[in-house]
């Protein structure tokens, strides 16, 4: 039987976010996350074998979804729950050149094929889950929508746009930009 694991995944990942924000991921190695860690570049590769295993790892966690419905059914009311959501799901602000080494993981991301299959994954819990927060917020009667699923595409298209948006001009908040963006385009399915 072997040794329990005193490191947990979700640390190694936690600093494997960190460290992509600091360096990037091009430039990114195990040390650089054994360090962010305080663990040692032998343990990452036991686990995940290569800097490729770890960043597939990191996808394969990263991206399972549930907290965008945890945020919404915390909400007051669906119309809220909604917009804060989709505000949280992009995470907290960062530094420029944080925001810059992230995306460019992203590139790496679309590059590869194994990489973009689990970003469409991804994708799709994303939508299905705004889904099922659009259709709670037209069940209240607060969103009038023909086409959910229309409308789903251009909220997620807004979560994306806006942060690349927000990242070139700064004028405001992460949060605000990604609120009054959201909030523009629901005013036109109020009742």
């Amino acid at each position: 039987m072997g040794r329990p694991r005193t490191i947990t995944d979700e640390r190694v990942m936690a600093a494997l976010a960190a460290a992509i924000g600091r360096v990037g991921a091009a430039r990114l190695t195990l040390a650089d996350v054994a360090g962010e860690a305080g663990v040692s570049p032998g343990m990452l590769v036991q686990r995940y074998g290569t800097k490729r295993g770890l960043l597939l790892a990191f996808m394969r966690q990263a991206h399972q979804g549930g907290r965008l419905r945890e945020v919404y059914d915390s909400a007051p009311d669906p119309l809220e729950g909604l917009i804060r959501a989709v505000v949280d799901s992009v995470g907290p602000e960062t530094a420029p050149e944080e925001f810059a080494n992230h995306l460019g993981f992203l590139h790496l991301e679309l590059a590869d094929e194994e990489f973009r299959e689990l970003l469409a994954v991804f994708d799709e819990t994303i939508r299905a889950e705004l889904t099922a927060c659009v259709a709670g917020a037209v069940a209240a009667g607060q969103l009038v929508v023909g086409d959910v699923a229309a409308l789903v595409a251009a909220i997620n298209s807004i979560r994306n746009g806006t942060q690349i948006t927000w990242a070139m001009t700064r004028s405001t908040s992460l949060a605000e930009a990604m609120r009054r963006d959201l909030t523009t385009l629901l005013a036109g399915y109020r009742p």
